[in-house]
């Protein structure tokens, strides 16, 4: 029978995952506390909205490079059902044969079996801010031990993606911070008339400079912040804790 997962042994290492503070730092404690659990390959993906208009991407993964090439060239994601189902719910998903239910997706089934990722489980994260993450993690050997070790150690899933997201959260943000665009006393006053909702002749009335100087400053705020609309640049200063 196999052995129960220790987790005095593996619980410092998962809650290392939330307190690294770079990309590098994070993928190297990520493949190892997998790694130790027993996990042959694992794959983190989020979307982060960092700054009320851009959202970014991030995937950490130890897939066979072939793999996710094929996955990336053949649009694989609109048919995974794990994608799927990490945009829609909560709760963990083990693979199962009864996924795959078209015959495109039993197709993608027979492809990702080639790669070794036979089983495993996905484990979705959503954040208030609108943030959407996903952890899949798989076992290789025969179906029936790869089974067993999962089911031994699944309670360590969400665990790992907690973890992973906030770890992420704080890096992406943070870079985001570090992109703060610098405004001039002026723009920042203009801004924040901008985001009461005053219009080019209330501010200008307010600063006691002209409409042309109000359009002026407005121009280069939203060059500065690379946006088209005003609404744009508020929603991002706001994002970024300028207002």
């Amino acid at each position: 029978m196999p052995l129960a997962p220790d987790y005095s042994l593996h619980l410092p290492a998962v809650l290392a995952l939330g307190s690294c503070t770079d990309v590098e730092t994070l993928r190297e404690q990520f493949f190892s506390v997998t790694r130790q659990l027993g996990f042959s390959a694992v794959l983190y993906a989020g979307r982060f909205a960092v700054d009320g208009v851009r959202v970014e991407a991030r995937i950490e993964s130890n897939y066979d490079s072939r793999w996710r090439e094929q996955y990336e060239a053949n649009g694989y994601a609109a048919i995974d059902p794990a994608v799927n189902h990490a945009l829609h719910s909560l709760a963990p998903l083990v693979w199962s044969d009864s996924m795959y239910g078209s015959a495109a997706q039993q197709q993608f089934r027979e492809e990702a079996l080639a790669y070794g990722l036979g089983t495993g489980a996905t484990f979705p994260v959503h954040s208030r801010e609108g943030d959407v993450a996903l952890l899949s993690m798989s076992v290789a050997g025969s179906r029936r031990r790869a089974g067993a070790h999962l089911k031994q150690n699944l309670v360590w899933g969400p665990f790992i993606a907690t973890m992973m997201q906030e770890a992420m959260h704080k890096i992406v943000k943070g870079d985001a911070l570090k992109q703060r665009p610098e405004l001039t006393p002026r723009e920042n006053e203009v801004l924040n008339w901008l985001a009461s909702g005053k219009t080019n002749w209330d501010i200008s009335v307010l600063l006691g400079i002209s409409e042309h100087g109000v359009v002026h400053h407005v121009r280069n705020i939203l060059g500065k912040f690379d946006v088209p609309t005003r609404r744009q640049a508020v929603a991002k200063a706001i994002a970024l804790g300028m207002i």
